[in-house]
């Protein structure tokens, strides 16, 4: 690969890993709320003495809707980990590649033979 080819990759996949790593704390920020309103409800459930109320009912199905979301939520973070990784394993591959593409330029422009 040519250096401005590298250099382009490597620039695409900076822009990429800082996108994921956004997308990534979003989701955790996102989970931690989550859990707060989770551990609400079951503090809210536990207050209530008649556990076949109505009201207990619908705070159960909303708790359960907030741990369905959760759900949902690891698993798009987990994806996003394996993309983080995955990038960041090309990333160095490039890294490499324009370090080699680096010294040869050097080497011919010194006037060695490669």
């Amino acid at each position: 690969m040519g250096f401005l080819i590298t250099f382009n990759r490597k620039m695409y996949l900076t822009a990429y890993i800082n996108n994921l790593q956004s997308k990534i704390t979003d989701i955790t920020a996102q989970r931690l709320r989550l859990s707060d309103e989770i551990t609400k409800f079951t503090s809210e459930i536990g207050d209530i003495a008649d556990v076949e109320s109505p009201a207990v009912k619908k705070l159960e199905a909303r708790k359960k809707e907030l741990e369905n979301l959760d759900k949902k939520l690891e698993a798009e973070l987990q994806k996003y980990q394996t993309q983080l990784q995955a990038s960041q394993t090309e990333l160095q591959s490039a890294d490499q590649a324009l370090q080699q593409s680096i010294a040869q330029s050097f080497r011919y422009s010194l006037g060695g033979n490669g």
